[in-house]
């Protein structure tokens, strides 16, 4: 559990010097049910900040489509941020990630449920 969004005790995924939407990506070799996510922004309080939006998208056998029924994608610092969705089953869940102006993007943590 990070201790807060500048937390580096552990490792941190950071997009500098990226900007626009970047995106990270679970695939796994078998289809999995997912439905909510968790995300624990990372801000370092330089270059990378909080992000503006975000988007879960899944494969749907020939593209990313937004997963349906996709509640707010929080992007708030210091804590967990749930999302949640009506249930897929895909092998590659993406977090589609948009920076704020002059910023890139991080992650502490970022889960993935199944129902």
């Amino acid at each position: 559990m990070p201790a807060s969004s500048a937390d580096r005790s552990n490792l941190a995924y950071g997009n500098w010097p990226q900007q626009g939407t970047q995106w990270v990506e679970y695939t796994w070799p078998s289809a999995r049910q997912v439905n909510r996510i968790a995300t624990y922004w990372f801000d370092d309080d330089q270059g990378i900040d909080l992000p503006a939006s975000c988007q879960v998208q899944y494969w749907n056998g020939s593209g990313y489509v937004p997963v349906p029924g996709q509640s707010t994608c929080p992007v708030a610092g210091n804590s967990y941020n749930l999302t949640t969705f009506g249930t897929v089953s895909t092998t590659r869940l993406r977090l589609a990630v948009t920076a704020r102006s002059g910023f890139s993007t991080g992650l502490l943590e970022w889960l993935a449920y199944q129902p």
